[in-house]
């Protein structure tokens, strides 16, 4: 599925069952230590100050125009395949087994996020089996590497399923009974079960970064996941489960694991596990913010500062977030350990390299304002200058929900540190008078904003492959009223008119303008979310397509453009260009030598601004003189012209529209046919 953030990697590794006490147990990182280690849990924990804060957030937010996610295909086999933990639905999505659930968690978020009473029941009825049945097993240390992916299954499901039961505790309609028997189960795993690699391979080493940009391992390879994706989930899992339920064991079993990741940040503030996934490690690395952000919740519920809390390799949490914020700008910084695996998943890394930075924003879906929403304890603390970057509205939570919703977590974190800052209830007392007094005042500025009306939008495609130079697409009629607008989306032309007709379109009485929503370019229905700025005063709309393809849109009043088209209309009827041209027809095969060949002449006559070719002569091989004489010919009284039509070069029937270009006063009109056969025509005034 073209719109998913990042691309599931599963691990090598099985998982071995251990005695109960946490730390004595399990192998021990003198190096990863940390005051985590000795952090105790609190009678009567309350995450939220006002436990109705979380329910004024999804009502404000929940997914109220998304009936159908994308995740909806997995849907109806989900609750099976989690309830069973049956291993063998996933064959018929043609998909692996572990990222099959991976999706199945996704859907289950967003069902939840469409309808949170709903939603719930899904979960309930899953944690119930999974206490009665106890279905997730644990392959045991000598497993062949062949049942990896089960492996990370079962940690992933339960390490998320922990952490949103105990965030989502109080809405689970259990009894005291079914409660402690599901308690029970998921403490039980969390604490007696660790992330252990199969018997060929080692566990990541923590004290020496470097290891792991090693090149010639693939990243699976010899570090597996000891260090990686699932260790944050089983942690963030084993330190909210803990924290709920007062079970200190629990609890400090969940910080073994994020003591384990935490160690292995280097000083550069890089995450080497998510670093080594190739031309995608700035997308794996941009999950951290979510990560570290449900964790400095969590601590902070204890009195914890965990943005000021101390990594090995010397790096505080807060500098961490400061380093994400780089990387964006400057991905190459993570190439030392991204061409580790320079192949990953068929993505070559020294190619990804090589691209623009919008280029690379695209092809790892990297979108600043989600990330900031993510980050927004962080930026209150260390960034306030990008206070400004983290609000976010109804409109663009749906546009971006996405990010907002099970980016990697079940939980969503911008959901949970919202609700927790009660962020909902507390904006509704402070600014509620002011907001309305905004409100009525841009409404009114709004009404009477001398920018509403109807103007002529002209759409350009600028290809990265021809370094973004423009092409023009089509035309069609823009309506702007009260600071929205809407394109009328008759015209047939790419993007798709039903696309452009539902993008959400927004400006200010400035003449600032916003237009957002999904875009298709290529080929239909490979629509993707596009983002295009600008200003109505300067009549230019424009943002990236894409990974780094450009779109703009030029805009004119209308009443201006009609106006223009008048006078233009007097300057055609006098205009000195009319008149009868000789037109001498080229063609270029795009895999010849670049040499112009000759096909034929015919007068082309030119009045009032428009045109007809004769259509008569039989040129060598073709374009017919019948589809020739069709064509469409128009020019300006400035000498720019265009021909527009089908034509044929080579058989007969096989007609494939085309556009040509030029003016009249350089007599050169020029244009592609087809899949690269370049066409001109010289005209000469007889």
């Amino acid at each position: 599925m073209k719109k998913i953030l990042f691309i599931f990697v599963l691990s090598l590794y099985s998982i071995q069952g251990y005695a109960s006490n946490t730390y004595d147990s399990f192998p021990v990182h003198e190096f990863a230590k940390s005051p985590l280690r000795d952090l105790k849990v609190t009678e009567n924990w309350r995450l939220f100050k006002n436990p109705s804060e979380l329910k004024l957030f999804h009502e404000k937010f929940k997914n109220k125009n998304r009936e159908k996610h994308d995740y909806a295909p997995y849907f109806a086999k989900c609750e099976q395949a989690i309830s069973e933990f049956d291993i063998e639905i996933h064959k018929s999505f043609d998909i692996d087994r572990a990222f099959f659930y991976f999706n199945c968690k996704k859907a289950l978020s967003h069902n939840h996020y469409q309808n949170r009473e709903k939603g719930i029941k899904v979960f309930e009825r899953i944690l119930l089996l999974w206490a009665k049945n106890k279905p997730i097993d644990y392959p045991d240390k000598n497993i062949k590497n062949s049942h990896a992916d089960i492996a990370y299954a079962a940690t992933m499901l339960v390490g998320d399923f922990a952490s949103f039961y105990a965030v989502y505790y109080d809405d689970f309609n259990f009894d005291n009974e079914q409660r402690q028997a599901i308690d029970d189960y998921l403490s039980d795993w969390l604490i007696n079960y660790d992330l252990e690699p199969t018997r060929d391979r080692k566990i990541c080493n923590l004290e020496a970064p470097e290891t792991f940009k090693i090149e010639g391992h693939d990243a699976f390879g010899i570090y597996a996941d000891y260090c990686g994706s699932n260790r944050w989930r089983m942690g963030l899992g084993a330190v909210y489960l803990g924290l709920r339920t007062g079970n200190q064991k629990l609890f400090t079993a969940g910080n073994r694991h994020i003591e384990i990741n935490l160690a292995t940040i280097d000083k550069d503030g890089i995450f080497p596990m998510w670093a080594r996934k190739g031309a995608l490690a700035l997308s794996y690395q941009r999950q951290l913010p979510e990560v570290l952000t449900l964790l400095a919740l969590a601590y902070e519920s204890i009195g914890y500062d965990f943005y000021e809390h101390q990594l090995p390799h010397g790096k505080k949490i807060h500098e961490v977030y400061e380093a994400l914020f780089d990387f964006i700008y400057h991905p190459e910084k993570l190439n030392k350990y991204a061409f580790a695996s320079w192949d990953f998943v068929g993505k070559n890394a020294y190619e990804f390299d090589k691209l623009s930075l919008g280029a690379k924003w695209g092809e790892n879906l990297i979108n600043f304002r989600p990330l900031a929403a993510q980050s927004k304890g962080y930026i209150l603390r260390y960034r306030p200058e990008l206070i400004t970057k983290t609000e976010f509205t109804e409109q663009n939570w749906r546009f971006y929900d996405l990010d907002y919703i099970a980016l990697f977590l079940n939980l969503s974190g911008v959901a949970i540190y919202e609700s927790v800052n009660q962020t909902i209830s507390n904006k509704a007392a402070l600014y509620a008078k002011k907001k309305k007094e905004e409100e009525r005042l841009e409404a009114a500025a709004c009404k009477a904003s001398p920018l509403n009306g109807e103007y002529v939008a002209s759409w350009y495609f600028g290809n990265q492959n021809y370094n973004l130079e423009l092409e023009f697409q089509g035309l069609e009629i823009l309506n702007l009223e009260s600071c929205s607008g809407v394109f009328e989306g008759k015209e047939s032309f790419q993007p798709s008119k039903n696309l452009r007709k539902d993008l959400n379109i927004t400006f200010e009485p400035n003449g600032s303008i916003l237009i957002f929503g999904e875009l298709d370019l290529f080929d239909k229905g490979d629509a993707r979310k596009t983002e295009l700025k600008g200003d109505i005063n300067s009549g230019e709309i424009s943002g990236i397509w894409g990974s780094g393809d450009l779109i703009k849109i030029k805009i004119e009043s209308k009443k201006e453009s009609d106006e223009k088209k008048k006078i233009e209309a007097e300057a055609c009827k006098t205009s000195p260009l009319s008149g009868e041209y000789e037109a001498r027809w080229f063609r270029d095969h795009w895999n010849g030598n670049g040499e112009w060949e000759f096909v034929g002449s015919e007068p082309l006559i030119l009045d009032q601004c428009e045109g007809e070719f004769e259509g008569i002569k039989q040129f060598d091989p073709r374009p017919s003189p019948a589809v020739r004489k069709k064509l469409i010919v128009k020019y300006q009284s400035n000498g720019d012209i265009s021909i527009k039509g089908g034509l044929n070069l080579y058989d007969i029937d096989e007609l494939k529209y085309t556009e040509l270009y030029g003016n009249i006063n350089d007599g050169e009109i020029s244009g592609i046919w087809g899949f690269g056969n370049r066409i001109k025509i010289e005209l000469v005034k007889e």
